[in-house]
């Protein structure tokens, strides 16, 4: 059997692992809201950029990436380009299954191979996203999903990190800005499903009445022959119930 048939079947395997897996979920919560409805958990997606981008799942070539400059829609890699040379190359596989009224599902992978000069480290490499303020507003609490996973290149002698930082930056008239959450993602070289929670407490304690811009932001380690892979994104607002 030749890889691509093999490919083929697991693909197909999965889908159908996935659509049992829906139907599960379908019975169980209607089940549970039989007996408590307003303990079930709602979400709603919060507009982003990396959220559009995983959505569409059209494919990106490999391209080397100016800092700052939107790769796509609302997405780009921040490079300390003051004190180093430092760069960065991004792609995109995807792939977007048949469904019913030619609608489909997206499945993709976002890469970023940051690429470090010898001389001196930057002071941060990041994947950034702009995120919809106006629906952060109306949020009681948010979870962030992510699944990742670090490939660690041949030769590589650089220690990286166990784990990066995940921030909400936030923006407001005159230039200040005011970073929230600061939630550890294990680095991984296999792929990890994180979900990271921003309670209604935690939520209730950040002022977000003059926001003007707010950002996702992922630091990523400033040194090493990596590349970071992320399969899935998705900022949500919940309501807990």
């Amino acid at each position: 059997m030749d890889l691509e048939t093999s490919l083929g079947r697991i693909r197909a395997q999965l889908s159908g692992m996935e659509r049992m897996t829906r139907i599960l979920r379908a019975e169980i919560e209607s089940q549970i809201s039989g007996f408590a409805p307003g303990t079930m958990e709602h979400e709603e997606e919060v507009p982003s950029g990396l959220g559009s981008l995983f959505r569409a799942a059209s494919p990106l070539a490999s391209m080397a990436v100016d800092p700052y400059g939107h790769f796509a829609p609302d997405v780009w890699i921040g490079l300390d380009h003051e004190t180093t040379d430092a760069g960065a190359t991004v792609a995109m596989k995807a792939l977007r299954r048949p469904g019913p009224g030619g609608e489909g599902r997206g499945v993709a992978r976002l890469s970023v191979n940051p690429v470090f000069p010898l001389a001196r480290k930057p002071r941060w490499v990041t994947l950034e996203t702009a995120v919809s303020v106006e629906t952060l507003r109306q949020a009681r609490a948010l979870r962030i999903d992510t699944i990742s996973f670090f490939q660690i290149g041949p030769g590589n002698t650089a220690e990286i990190p166990r784990s990066v930082t995940m921030n909400l930056r936030l923006h407001r008239a005159g230039g200040k800005t005011s970073d929230h959450l600061g939630h550890r993602i294990p680095v991984s070289t296999m792929p990890f499903e994180h979900a990271a929670r921003v309670s209604r407490a935690t939520l209730a304690e950040i002022d977000l009445k003059d926001v003007s811009e707010a950002t996702i932001i992922l630091e990523l380690p400033l040194a090493g022959n990596y590349t970071l892979h992320l399969d899935h994104f998705a900022l949500l607002a919940i309501d807990e119930g």
